[in-house]
């Protein structure tokens, strides 16, 4: 090993992950060791030449990933599953015995974009909240990856969106914004009197400008200042 790996290592070592942190290589990690075979067979058993291509891409993409999270998952001594979970291993099987060239194209796509759903979701979080710049770091890059597949599984038009799952609606949705903002209701609520003062005001000021210019402009008072003028006397 370089001394710039072992440096890299030591460095690893001395971090502590968060629980979040942890789950999301193990995550990432679990979700290549049943989307990789499954993509690999989309090559050899789908019949329209697009899916082939998008299980090439996901077969690809996973793999790439993988490399990097072992990597990982060895430096900050994370330990990683070594097979799929036991729904995994029957979405497989569920392709394994696809009866058709089409049956096999329905399950892969419902049974993948379902699953890259519920991880997509896991990764923003952490992205969202981690404090380690390397998991930051590979949370940003595996995000792009599975929205990108989430995408490529649309693109085939196989994706069944009414059985997918309902998306949650936090509770505190609507206070969110004035909580990220600091503001409370009586800050919102003294912010909007200022408002209205300084607007009444501005239009005060403006009345009163031009009620002056309207006064010093009226023709009557000039006439009444010329006839209040004495006369003066003829010169000789």
């Amino acid at each position: 090993m370089s001394q710039l790996a072992l440096q890299g290592t030591a460095r690893a070592q001395g971090v502590t992950l968060t629980d979040a942190d942890r789950d999301l290589l193990v995550r990432v990690r679990q979700a290549g060791l049943w989307e990789m075979p499954a993509g690999d067979w989309a090559r050899t058993r789908a019949a329209d030449p697009h899916v082939k291509d998008v299980g090439m891409t996901l077969m690809v993409d996973h793999g790439r990933l993988d490399v990097a999270v072992r990597d990982m998952a060895a430096r900050f001594g994370v330990r990683l599953p070594e097979q799929p979970t036991k729904d995994q291993q029957s979405w497989l099987r569920e392709m394994r015995d696809a009866p058709s060239a089409s049956d096999f194209e329905r399950v892969f796509a419902n049974r993948l974009r379902a699953a890259h759903g519920v991880v997509f979701a896991v990764i923003a979080g952490v992205r969202a909240g981690t404090r380690n710049d390397e998991i930051r770091q590979f949370a940003a890059t595996a995000n792009q990856v599975v929205l990108r597949h989430i995408t490529l599984l649309e693109s085939t038009g196989l994706v069944d969106f009414g059985r997918l799952p309902q998306p949650t609606v936090s509770t505190t949705a609507t206070t969110s914004a004035a909580s990220a903002l600091n503001l409370s209701a009586k800050d919102v609520t003294t912010s909007v009197v200022l408002g209205l003062l300084l607007c009444g005001a501005t239009l005060l000021l403006l009345w009163l400008i031009r009620h002056s210019l309207r006064k010093r402009n009226r023709p009557g008072d000039n006439e009444d200042a010329t006839a209040r003028q004495p006369a003066r006397p003829p010169a000789t």
